[in-house]
């Protein structure tokens, strides 16, 4: 008997193993609570932008601020004063760091709802 194979079976895996890639292990949510003291100047320590040119990080997906601190390290993604804080970050920390930002909770409220 020949066995079938699932239409979407090699995309289902191909999905996985890049968001597996561009996610990265888990990170440790301590470890980026502490290397978030540099970040705090411009982000806050709760994600919270300080400055109107930048942006909110709280609460965003760890695989979202992985990719984002990844591609400011490696120039695919341009911006002066990241490249230089990202560059100097490793995998390690990019993934404490993403771990910490994702688990703040960060509420929005539309006006007059």
């Amino acid at each position: 008997m020949r066995r079938r194979r699932h239409p979407l079976g090699h995309l289902t895996l191909a999905v996985g193993l890049i968001a597996s890639s561009v996610a990265g292990a888990a990170g440790d949510f301590s470890a980026g609570k502490d290397k978030a003291r540099q970040c705090a100047v411009c982000h806050g320590l709760d994600g919270v932008a300080k400055r109107p040119d930048v942006p909110n990080i709280a609460g965003e997906s760890a695989m979202y601020l992985t990719k984002q601190l990844r591609d400011f390290r490696s120039g695919e993604r341009r911006h002066e004063q990241m490249a230089i804080i990202a560059g100097a970050l490793s995998d390690d920390d990019i993934a404490d760091l993403a771990a910490y930002y994702a688990s703040i909770e960060f509420t929005v409220r539309v006006p007059g709802f």
